[in-house]
Protein backbone atom coordinates (compact mmCIF):
# COMPACT_ATOMS: atom_id res chain seq x y z
CA UNK A 1 0.00 0.00 0.00
CA UNK A 2 3.10 2.44 1.05
CA UNK A 3 4.48 1.65 -2.53
CA UNK A 4 1.48 2.10 -4.08
CA UNK A 5 1.14 5.50 -2.49
CA UNK A 6 4.35 6.48 -3.18
CA UNK A 7 4.41 5.63 -6.57
CA UNK A 8 1.07 7.71 -7.27
CA UNK A 9 2.95 11.05 -5.60
CA UNK A 10 5.94 10.31 -8.42
CA UNK A 11 3.72 10.65 -11.19
CA UNK A 12 1.65 12.95 -10.07
CA UNK A 13 4.84 15.21 -9.21
CA UNK A 14 6.50 13.88 -12.95
CA UNK A 15 3.15 14.39 -14.89
CA UNK A 16 3.22 18.00 -14.89
CA UNK A 17 6.60 18.19 -16.17
CA UNK A 18 6.06 15.67 -19.17
CA UNK A 19 2.68 17.82 -20.15
CA UNK A 20 3.84 20.91 -19.34
CA UNK A 21 3.46 23.78 -22.44
CA UNK A 22 6.50 25.39 -23.29
CA UNK A 23 5.93 28.87 -25.16
CA UNK A 24 8.79 30.24 -26.82
CA UNK A 25 9.45 33.71 -29.00
CA UNK A 26 10.40 32.99 -32.69
CA UNK A 27 11.24 35.91 -34.99
CA UNK A 28 10.70 35.19 -38.82
CA UNK A 29 12.26 36.90 -41.80
CA UNK A 30 11.83 36.36 -45.25
CA UNK A 31 15.67 35.63 -45.00
CA UNK A 32 16.20 34.56 -40.99
CA UNK A 33 14.52 31.14 -40.66
CA UNK A 34 14.43 29.30 -37.25
CA UNK A 35 15.75 26.34 -36.50
CA UNK A 36 15.98 24.10 -33.37
CA UNK A 37 16.84 20.85 -32.62
CA UNK A 38 14.52 18.52 -30.18
CA UNK A 39 15.03 15.76 -28.30
CA UNK A 40 12.67 12.74 -27.67
CA UNK A 41 13.06 9.99 -25.23
CA UNK A 42 12.22 6.87 -26.01
CA UNK A 43 10.47 4.33 -23.80
CA UNK A 44 13.02 1.51 -24.18
CA UNK A 45 15.79 3.63 -24.18
CA UNK A 46 17.72 5.80 -26.20
CA UNK A 47 16.35 9.19 -27.84
CA UNK A 48 15.42 10.79 -31.50
CA UNK A 49 16.66 14.01 -32.66
CA UNK A 50 13.73 16.06 -34.64
CA UNK A 51 14.75 19.48 -35.87
CA UNK A 52 11.62 21.64 -36.93
CA UNK A 53 12.43 24.40 -39.21
CA UNK A 54 9.86 27.57 -39.51
CA UNK A 55 10.05 29.81 -42.83
CA UNK A 56 8.70 32.98 -43.55
CA UNK A 57 7.80 33.15 -47.17
CA UNK A 58 6.83 36.92 -47.72
CA UNK A 59 6.29 36.60 -51.41
CA UNK A 60 3.90 33.72 -51.15
CA UNK A 61 2.40 35.04 -47.72
CA UNK A 62 3.24 32.12 -46.12
CA UNK A 63 4.25 30.66 -43.15
CA UNK A 64 6.08 26.95 -43.49
CA UNK A 65 7.02 24.12 -40.85
CA UNK A 66 9.08 21.42 -41.08
CA UNK A 67 10.25 18.83 -39.12
CA UNK A 68 13.33 16.45 -40.13
CA UNK A 69 14.26 13.37 -38.21
CA UNK A 70 16.99 10.47 -38.56
CA UNK A 71 14.16 8.30 -38.58
CA UNK A 72 10.94 8.50 -40.53
CA UNK A 73 7.69 10.06 -39.09
CA UNK A 74 4.26 9.36 -38.75
CA UNK A 75 1.76 12.03 -37.63
CA UNK A 76 -2.16 12.87 -37.40
CA UNK A 77 -3.14 15.70 -39.14
CA UNK A 78 -6.34 16.18 -37.11
CA UNK A 79 -7.63 14.86 -33.43
CA UNK A 80 -8.70 11.64 -32.99
CA UNK A 81 -8.58 9.17 -30.21
CA UNK A 82 -6.77 5.97 -29.69
CA UNK A 83 -9.29 3.53 -30.40
CA UNK A 84 -10.83 5.09 -33.66
CA UNK A 85 -7.25 5.28 -34.71
CA UNK A 86 -6.12 1.31 -33.86
CA UNK A 87 -7.63 -1.79 -33.60
CA UNK A 88 -6.12 -4.69 -32.65
CA UNK A 89 -3.05 -3.06 -33.42
CA UNK A 90 -3.80 -2.26 -36.68
CA UNK A 91 -3.49 1.01 -37.91
CA UNK A 92 -7.07 2.31 -39.44
CA UNK A 93 -6.16 4.31 -41.74
CA UNK A 94 -9.60 3.94 -43.44
CA UNK A 95 -11.07 5.57 -40.59
CA UNK A 96 -9.58 8.96 -40.83
CA UNK A 97 -11.26 11.65 -41.73
CA UNK A 98 -8.67 12.86 -44.23
CA UNK A 99 -6.96 10.70 -47.33
CA UNK A 100 -3.33 9.51 -46.62
CA UNK A 101 -1.50 8.46 -49.73
CA UNK A 102 0.69 5.24 -49.89
CA UNK A 103 0.55 1.81 -51.22
CA UNK A 104 -2.49 0.13 -50.54
CA UNK A 105 -0.80 -3.58 -49.96
CA UNK A 106 1.14 -1.91 -47.22
CA UNK A 107 0.34 -2.91 -42.82
CA UNK A 108 1.42 -0.41 -40.00
CA UNK A 109 1.11 -2.04 -36.73
CA UNK A 110 1.60 -0.62 -33.27
CA UNK A 111 4.50 -1.79 -31.54
CA UNK A 112 3.52 -4.09 -28.37
CA UNK A 113 4.33 -1.75 -25.99
CA UNK A 114 2.46 1.58 -27.87
CA UNK A 115 -0.48 1.17 -26.00
CA UNK A 116 1.59 1.14 -22.65
CA UNK A 117 3.63 3.75 -23.09
CA UNK A 118 0.26 5.85 -23.52
CA UNK A 119 -1.04 7.92 -20.17
CA UNK A 120 -3.53 6.18 -17.78
CA UNK A 121 -6.18 5.76 -17.10
CA UNK A 122 -8.47 5.52 -20.55
CA UNK A 123 -5.73 4.49 -22.74
CA UNK A 124 -8.38 3.59 -25.37
CA UNK A 125 -9.61 7.73 -24.76
CA UNK A 126 -6.06 9.11 -25.34
CA UNK A 127 -6.90 11.97 -28.01
CA UNK A 128 -3.54 11.88 -30.59
CA UNK A 129 -3.26 15.77 -31.25
CA UNK A 130 -2.91 16.77 -34.71
CA UNK A 131 1.30 17.84 -35.02
CA UNK A 132 0.22 21.26 -35.65
CA UNK A 133 -1.97 23.74 -34.00
CA UNK A 134 -1.93 27.26 -35.62
CA UNK A 135 -3.22 29.93 -34.77
CA UNK A 136 -4.59 33.06 -36.80
CA UNK A 137 -2.76 30.80 -39.81
CA UNK A 138 -4.74 29.15 -42.48
CA UNK A 139 -3.39 25.38 -43.39
CA UNK A 140 -3.31 25.21 -46.98
CA UNK A 141 -3.58 21.74 -49.30
CA UNK A 142 -0.67 19.26 -48.95
CA UNK A 143 -0.25 15.51 -49.57
CA UNK A 144 -0.64 13.96 -46.36
CA UNK A 145 1.98 10.28 -46.57
CA UNK A 146 1.58 7.79 -43.88
CA UNK A 147 5.26 7.15 -44.27
CA UNK A 148 7.33 10.42 -44.30
CA UNK A 149 11.01 10.95 -44.73
CA UNK A 150 10.01 14.96 -43.04
CA UNK A 151 7.24 16.61 -42.32
CA UNK A 152 5.88 20.11 -43.77
CA UNK A 153 3.09 22.11 -43.46
CA UNK A 154 2.52 25.41 -45.37
CA UNK A 155 0.06 27.59 -43.60
CA UNK A 156 -1.70 31.09 -45.54
CA UNK A 157 -0.82 34.80 -43.41
CA UNK A 158 -2.86 37.85 -43.24
CA UNK A 159 -1.74 40.61 -45.23
CA UNK A 160 -2.33 42.91 -41.75
CA UNK A 161 -1.51 41.00 -38.69
CA UNK A 162 2.28 39.88 -37.95
CA UNK A 163 1.80 37.74 -34.86
CA UNK A 164 0.85 34.27 -34.52
CA UNK A 165 1.29 30.74 -32.76
CA UNK A 166 1.88 27.08 -33.74
CA UNK A 167 2.18 24.84 -31.41
CA UNK A 168 4.07 21.46 -32.09
CA UNK A 169 2.13 17.99 -31.16
CA UNK A 170 1.94 14.56 -31.18
CA UNK A 171 5.33 12.99 -33.30
CA UNK A 172 5.45 9.00 -33.71
CA UNK A 173 8.34 7.16 -35.55
CA UNK A 174 7.82 4.91 -38.12
CA UNK A 175 9.97 1.39 -39.24
CA UNK A 176 9.88 -0.72 -41.91
CA UNK A 177 9.84 -4.26 -40.04
CA UNK A 178 9.88 -6.73 -43.69
CA UNK A 179 8.73 -7.01 -47.14
CA UNK A 180 6.40 -9.83 -48.45
CA UNK A 181 6.09 -9.37 -52.10
CA UNK A 182 4.54 -5.92 -52.86
CA UNK A 183 3.57 -5.30 -49.10
CA UNK A 184 6.16 -4.07 -46.77
CA UNK A 185 5.36 -4.05 -43.01
CA UNK A 186 5.48 -1.27 -40.44
CA UNK A 187 5.85 -0.71 -36.93
CA UNK A 188 4.83 2.37 -35.45
CA UNK A 189 6.60 3.83 -32.30
CA UNK A 190 5.13 5.94 -30.01
CA UNK A 191 6.99 9.18 -29.62
CA UNK A 192 6.08 12.39 -27.51
CA UNK A 193 3.68 15.02 -27.52
CA UNK A 194 6.18 17.53 -28.10
CA UNK A 195 3.55 20.40 -26.71
CA UNK A 196 5.38 23.80 -27.25
CA UNK A 197 4.38 26.73 -28.56
CA UNK A 198 6.24 28.92 -31.15
CA UNK A 199 4.96 32.55 -30.80
CA UNK A 200 5.79 33.49 -33.95
CA UNK A 201 6.39 37.63 -34.85
CA UNK A 202 7.41 38.08 -38.64
CA UNK A 203 9.35 40.86 -39.81
CA UNK A 204 8.08 42.29 -43.05
CA UNK A 205 10.73 44.07 -45.53
CA UNK A 206 9.19 47.47 -45.76
CA UNK A 207 9.96 47.37 -49.51
CA UNK A 208 8.87 44.24 -50.34
CA UNK A 209 6.37 44.86 -53.82
CA UNK A 210 7.53 48.00 -53.94
CA UNK A 211 9.58 47.60 -57.27
CA UNK A 212 7.62 48.98 -59.58
CA UNK A 213 7.15 52.04 -57.52
CA UNK A 214 10.76 52.42 -56.95
CA UNK A 215 11.54 52.09 -60.64
CA UNK A 216 9.03 54.85 -61.78
CA UNK A 217 10.49 57.34 -58.89
CA UNK A 218 13.59 56.53 -60.26
CA UNK A 219 12.84 57.40 -63.71
CA UNK A 220 11.11 60.56 -62.62
CA UNK A 221 14.17 61.14 -60.53
CA UNK A 222 16.20 60.97 -63.53
CA UNK A 223 13.98 62.80 -65.74
CA UNK A 224 14.11 65.83 -63.39
CA UNK A 225 18.19 65.45 -63.11
CA UNK A 226 18.30 66.09 -67.30
CA UNK A 227 15.78 68.97 -66.74
CA UNK A 228 17.45 70.59 -63.88
CA UNK A 229 21.08 70.27 -66.19
CA UNK A 230 19.59 71.53 -69.34
CA UNK A 231 17.92 74.87 -67.63
CA UNK A 232 20.83 75.39 -65.76
CA UNK A 233 23.22 75.22 -68.67
CA UNK A 234 20.84 77.87 -70.36
CA UNK A 235 21.83 80.31 -67.79
CA UNK A 236 24.70 79.06 -66.70
CA UNK A 237 26.08 82.79 -66.17
CA UNK A 238 23.56 83.78 -64.21
CA UNK A 239 22.66 86.78 -66.87
CA UNK A 240 19.93 87.76 -69.13
CA UNK A 241 20.41 91.12 -72.05
CA UNK A 242 16.85 91.58 -72.36
CA UNK A 243 13.24 91.61 -70.48
CA UNK A 244 12.36 89.06 -72.92
CA UNK A 245 14.99 86.87 -72.03
CA UNK A 246 14.18 87.29 -68.14
CA UNK A 247 10.86 86.82 -69.27
CA UNK A 248 11.60 83.63 -70.99
CA UNK A 249 13.47 82.51 -68.21
CA UNK A 250 10.68 82.77 -65.96
CA UNK A 251 8.59 81.00 -68.18
CA UNK A 252 10.44 77.94 -68.40
CA UNK A 253 11.45 77.92 -64.65
CA UNK A 254 7.11 77.73 -64.26
CA UNK A 255 6.66 75.10 -66.26
CA UNK A 256 9.67 72.96 -65.02
CA UNK A 257 8.29 73.37 -61.76
CA UNK A 258 4.53 72.28 -63.39
CA UNK A 259 6.22 69.11 -65.30
CA UNK A 260 7.56 67.69 -62.15
CA UNK A 261 5.34 68.47 -59.11
CA UNK A 262 6.90 68.10 -55.27
CA UNK A 263 6.19 64.05 -54.14
CA UNK A 264 4.54 64.39 -50.88
CA UNK A 265 4.34 60.61 -50.45
CA UNK A 266 5.84 59.23 -47.66
CA UNK A 267 6.73 55.48 -47.20
CA UNK A 268 8.37 52.89 -44.76
CA UNK A 269 10.36 52.14 -47.93
CA UNK A 270 13.66 53.77 -47.27
CA UNK A 271 14.76 52.92 -50.72
CA UNK A 272 11.97 54.64 -52.06
CA UNK A 273 11.68 57.57 -49.65
CA UNK A 274 15.59 58.13 -50.54
CA UNK A 275 14.44 58.12 -54.23
CA UNK A 276 11.57 60.38 -53.63
CA UNK A 277 13.78 62.99 -51.50
CA UNK A 278 16.55 63.13 -54.49
CA UNK A 279 13.97 64.07 -56.69
CA UNK A 280 12.57 67.24 -54.52
CA UNK A 281 16.00 68.39 -53.80
CA UNK A 282 16.41 68.92 -57.83
CA UNK A 283 12.76 70.76 -57.12
CA UNK A 284 13.79 72.96 -54.70
CA UNK A 285 17.02 73.54 -57.22
CA UNK A 286 15.20 74.40 -60.31
CA UNK A 287 13.10 76.79 -58.07
CA UNK A 288 16.65 78.21 -56.77
CA UNK A 289 17.83 79.40 -59.82
CA UNK A 290 17.63 82.68 -60.57
CA UNK A 291 18.99 85.13 -62.80
CA UNK A 292 19.73 89.31 -62.91
CA UNK A 293 18.65 91.60 -65.71
CA UNK A 294 22.07 93.57 -67.55
CA UNK A 295 21.05 95.52 -70.57
CA UNK A 296 24.32 95.80 -72.60
CA UNK A 297 25.16 99.57 -73.55
CA UNK A 298 23.88 101.41 -76.25
CA UNK A 299 26.08 101.97 -79.06
CA UNK A 300 27.04 105.68 -79.55
CA UNK A 301 26.11 107.24 -83.10
CA UNK A 302 27.83 110.79 -82.01
CA UNK A 303 30.26 111.27 -84.54
CA UNK A 304 33.64 112.13 -82.58
CA UNK A 305 35.42 113.03 -85.79
CA UNK A 306 32.39 115.50 -87.80
CA UNK A 307 32.21 117.50 -83.77
CA UNK A 308 36.09 117.76 -84.34
CA UNK A 309 36.30 118.96 -87.85
CA UNK A 310 33.13 121.27 -87.47
CA UNK A 311 35.26 123.05 -84.26
CA UNK A 312 37.73 123.70 -87.01
CA UNK A 313 35.60 124.81 -89.33
CA UNK A 314 34.28 127.24 -86.96
CA UNK A 315 37.95 128.09 -85.97
CA UNK A 316 38.92 128.50 -89.95
CA UNK A 317 36.06 131.08 -90.04
CA UNK A 318 36.85 133.05 -87.28
CA UNK A 319 40.15 133.84 -88.68
CA UNK A 320 38.97 134.20 -92.32
CA UNK A 321 36.60 136.59 -90.43
CA UNK A 322 39.21 138.73 -88.46
CA UNK A 323 41.15 139.38 -92.35
CA UNK A 324 38.30 140.00 -94.03
CA UNK A 325 37.25 143.62 -94.52
CA UNK A 326 34.17 142.67 -96.92
CA UNK A 327 31.12 143.42 -94.77
CA UNK A 328 29.10 140.82 -96.77
CA UNK A 329 31.93 137.66 -96.42
CA UNK A 330 31.71 138.57 -92.64
CA UNK A 331 28.35 138.03 -92.69
CA UNK A 332 27.94 134.75 -94.90
CA UNK A 333 30.97 133.88 -92.27
CA UNK A 334 29.06 133.99 -89.39
CA UNK A 335 26.09 132.57 -90.99
CA UNK A 336 28.17 129.45 -91.71
CA UNK A 337 29.28 129.11 -88.00
CA UNK A 338 25.35 129.68 -86.64
CA UNK A 339 24.61 126.73 -88.96
CA UNK A 340 27.51 124.68 -87.86
CA UNK A 341 26.44 125.28 -83.93
CA UNK A 342 23.24 124.72 -83.87
CA UNK A 343 23.55 121.33 -86.12
CA UNK A 344 26.41 119.84 -83.99
CA UNK A 345 24.16 120.87 -80.99
CA UNK A 346 21.08 118.73 -81.89
CA UNK A 347 24.07 116.21 -82.74
CA UNK A 348 24.82 116.26 -79.00
CA UNK A 349 21.59 116.24 -77.53
CA UNK A 350 20.01 113.64 -79.33
CA UNK A 351 22.57 111.42 -78.55
CA UNK A 352 24.82 112.59 -75.46
CA UNK A 353 28.23 111.82 -74.51
CA UNK A 354 28.83 108.75 -72.89
CA UNK A 355 32.15 108.17 -73.44
CA UNK A 356 35.42 110.19 -72.47
CA UNK A 357 36.62 110.41 -76.44
CA UNK A 358 33.05 112.01 -76.76
CA UNK A 359 33.33 114.22 -73.91
CA UNK A 360 36.61 115.64 -74.65
CA UNK A 361 35.48 116.08 -78.44
CA UNK A 362 32.34 118.25 -76.94
CA UNK A 363 34.67 119.91 -75.03
CA UNK A 364 37.09 120.96 -78.12
CA UNK A 365 34.18 122.13 -79.61
CA UNK A 366 32.16 124.17 -76.91
CA UNK A 367 35.60 125.68 -76.77
CA UNK A 368 35.50 126.56 -80.70
CA UNK A 369 31.93 127.92 -80.09
CA UNK A 370 32.97 130.52 -77.22
CA UNK A 371 35.87 131.92 -79.32
CA UNK A 372 33.35 132.48 -82.11
CA UNK A 373 31.09 134.22 -79.59
CA UNK A 374 33.95 136.36 -78.15
CA UNK A 375 35.11 137.06 -81.32
CA UNK A 376 32.60 137.29 -84.12
CA UNK A 377 29.67 138.99 -81.72
CA UNK A 378 31.35 142.02 -79.77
Amino acid sequence: MVNRLLLCALLIAVCPVLFAQTTKPVTLSDKTPFEEELTIPLRKGGEVKVKASFRFDEAANTVSVTMQSERKLFVFWENIKYRKAFRNKRLCTEKLSYNMTGNTADRFHRVAWFYKALPKPHRKRHMFHAWTEPQGLRPMAAPRQIVNDSLSQTLAVSDTADAYSIRLRDVLFIDEVKQKGAARYYAITYGSDINTEYQITLQRNPCFGFDAQIAAARNARDAVVRSFEAFKSIYDKGVVNSPEGQKLFNELQEALQIQFPVNEDSSACAALQEVQKDYNQYIDSIKALSVTLELPAEESSLNVKIILANARTIDGNVTRWLTSKDKFEREDLEDQCYSIISDTKDMIHQNGARTQEEQDAVAVFKKAEQYFERTCRK
